[in-house]
């Protein structure tokens, strides 16, 4: 059998084997790729649900990218439109930075009590009025600045019903045009350069010269302090206004240290003062020492002043009606005297909570003065009040206060032979000022006067009012 290897019959026997060993890896191959297809299709069918799966999510995360995309577009376009508004804000600063804006709106009402004796066919009063006023303020650096001051307002109050010199609502300005409506007048327009760390300062312009001297920390402000003439100013009484009230005037003031200053003041006060604006002027002087005793502030003013304006010596007013008519005008050849005067007006700080003020002013007792139609008696030459003022700190209301007063008005000479019954007027005034908030305040006010006219016979008057003042 050994020889038979290499016989064909051999050979064939071996090639068979071979092909029957392909045969079998051929169907091992075949039935091992038949079962990887199954396997492989079933993995298919999973991977393909899952890519559907993910696309469905990239759909979802691309809506969200999409409604991402537009608020953010949204957001940007809102930005824009910002920062478009921040500029514009900044470029309306920078052309209106330089302005200082401030206003406020007080309204007032007051009724009277016991009055209608005294106001024959008119009774019992109440009245209101009310002001606005508009400041602005600009500065040019080192060459000064320049102030307007806007002011309207409309009613009298009760100046008009009670017959006292000193009329119970100082704050009252009507500024009515031919059509009765409030008008914005400019009460005030001047410039300002002060120099040497403002230790001079000179004004000049169309100023109220009312503010410029008899000042006082706590009975100066018919705004927020006391309502009645007497007790916020001199001006009005012993100290003559001026015609038209808002003039030309200049003031230059001297301090060279905080303990002192001096003012020196002129205007022109006449009817048409802008004609001839040096011509029977107004001039007024005043020095304040402003010490500082145990830590409280004080302030101690001592003025005079003279008005060139004509007026007639009383001497003179029984004679007018045997003169001329020329004799019985404003610039009559016997109307030559000046009017002068003098004053002080004082406050102190008692405790951190109370402040005491006190004011003297009087003028020449021989004068009448013209009232715009004919020479009238200047009725009285002296004045005095005092009073003071508590601060709402004391019951923890820092904003709050409570201020009383008390004055009277000295009758001249000539007026009480002129006159029968006569008396010194009797003032007084307590208030309380309640702040609701920073821009708003509320004032209860009562006001009491005797011998209104300066007439013994006159009821005493009692006066109950309201004040609302709005700062903006």
């Amino acid at each position: 059998m050994a020889g038979l290897k290499n016989t064909p019959l051999g050979g064939n026997k071996m090639l068979k084997k071979i092909l029957g060993m392909i045969m079998v890896i051929i169907l091992g191959v075949y039935f091992t790729l038949s079962l990887a297809g199954m396997a492989f299709g079933d993995d298919a069918l999973d991977l393909k649900r899952e890519v559907e799966k993910v696309k469905k999510e990239n759909k979802g995360l691309q809506q969200r990218l999409n409604a991402l995309e537009e608020s953010l577009h949204r957001y940007e376009s809102a930005q824009a439109g910002a920062k478009q508004e921040i500029n514009a804000s900044k470029e309306l600063e920078e052309a209106l930075g330089h302005i200082r804006i401030s206003a406020d709106l007080t309204g007032i009402i007051q009724g009277t009590i016991n009055n209608d004796d005294n106001n024959p066919g008119e009774g019992e009063s109440a009245d209101g009025a009310f002001t606005f006023d508009l400041n602005l303020a600009t500065d040019f650096e080192k060459y000064g600045s320049f102030y307007v001051h806007l002011e309207g307002g409309d009613g009298e109050g009760l100046n008009d019903d009670v017959s006292s010199f000193s009329v119970p609502n100082y704050d009252a300005y009507a500024t009515k045009n031919h059509n009765n409506q409030t008008d914005l007048t400019i009460s005030e327009a001047f410039y300002e350069l002060g120099l040497k760390d403002d230790t001079f300062v000179f004004d000049v312009g169309k100023m109220d010269i009312s503010v410029l001297f008899d000042e006082n920390e706590v009975s100066g402000d018919e705004t927020t302090q006391f309502l009645n003439n007497i007790f916020v100013k001199s001006m009005g009484l012993t100290v003559p206004e001026p015609d038209n009230f808002y003039c030309p005037a200049f003031m230059l003031s001297f301090s060279p240290v905080d303990l002192f200053e001096f003012r020196l003041i002129g205007a022109s006060v006449e009817d048409d003062n802008w004609e001839d604006i040096f011509d029977h002027g107004f001039m007024a002087c005043q020095v304040s020492f402003k010490p500082v005793i145990k830590g409280r502030r004080g302030n101690y003013r001592v003025y005079a002043w003279l008005d060139n304006r004509n007026h007639l010596n009383n001497r003179y007013l029984n004679y007018l009606d045997l003169v001329p008519e020329d004799y019985k005008k404003y610039d009559c050849p016997l109307a030559r005297d000046e009017q002068r005067g003098w004053g002080v007006s004082i406050d102190q700080e008692l405790s951190d909570n109370i402040t005491a003020f006190a004011r003297y002013s009087q003028t020449d007792d021989d004068l009448s003065s013209w009232n715009g139609t004919e020479w009238e008696m200047i009725p009285f030459d002296r004045l005095w009040t005092a009073g003071f003022e508590l601060k709402g700190s004391a019951w923890h209301r820092s904003g709050d206060a409570i201020g009383m007063g008390y004055g009277r008005i000295l009758l001249t000479d000539d007026f009480e032979r002129a006159n029968t019954d006569p008396d010194d007027e009797e003032y007084a005034e307590l208030y309380y000022r309640y702040t609701l908030c920073e821009r708003l305040a509320l004032t209860l006010d009562y006001q009491w006067i005797a011998n209104a006219g300066g007439s013994a016979l006159a009821d005493d008057i009692s006066i109950l009012g309201t004040r609302a003042q709005i700062d903006f």
